[in-house]
C-alpha cells in the first residue's frame, strides 16, 4: 500500500500563492529598475521571492511510505529511498518546551531522512515504519 503524506491540506492553494508571490516579487524587481533605485522596491522583492521559494519548498514537500516496496521517499530525494525493513531508529526531535521540530530516521548504514512535518503526519509514519519493521526504535531528543 502506498501512502503520500502531505505538509498541507491545499497543495494547490499553495503553489499558486507561491507563483502569486513570486511573481509580485518580480514585479517589485521591473519597478526598481525603471525606477531611480527605490531600495524599498528591491528589498521587497528579495524578501517575496525568498519567502515565496522556502515556503513553497517546506509546503510543497511529500513523503511517500510504500509498503509493497518497503520504501519511504521524500520528494526532494527520490533517488534515495529507505528501505523500511532497514531502518533502525526513528527520532522525534523537540524544543525544550516540548514543542515536535522533525522526525529523523536512520538506518542500519549511513542512510538518514529528515521529515518536516506535522506531529500527527510523524505519527502515523512512525506507525507506519513500526508495522513493516517493528525491531525500530523510537527516541525522543530535545535540542534547543
Amino acid at each position: 500500500m502506498k501512502t503520500v503524506y502531505h505538509n498541507t491540506d491545499r497543495p494547490t492553494l499553495i503553489k499558486w500563492l507561491c507563483i502569486g508571490l513570486g511573481s509580485a516579487g518580480i514585479i517589485c524587481f521591473i519597478l526598481y529598475v525603471a525606477s531611480t533605485g527605490d531600495w524599498l522596491m528591491l528589498s521587497t522583492f528579495y524578501l517575496l521571492i525568498y519567502f515565496a521559494m522556502i515556503y513553497g519548498q517546506y509546503k510543497l514537500c511529500t513523503y511517500t511510505v510504500d509498503d509493497k516496496e518497503d520504501t519511504i521517499v521524500s520528494s526532494q530525494q527520490k533517488k534515495y529511498p529507505l528501505r523500511l525493513s532497514d531502518i533502525t531508529t526513528v527520532t522525534y526531535n523537540e524544543s525544550k518546551k516540548g514543542r515536535f521540530r522533525r522526525l529523523l530516521i536512520h538506518d542500519s548504514g549511513v542512510g538518514f531522512m529528515q521529515i518536516r512535518t506535522s506531529k500527527e503526519n510523524a505519527d502515523k509514519i512512525t506507525a507506519q515504519i513500526l508495522a513493516a519493521n517493528p525491531a525500530a526504535e523510537v527516541k525522543h531528543a530535545s535540542f534547543i
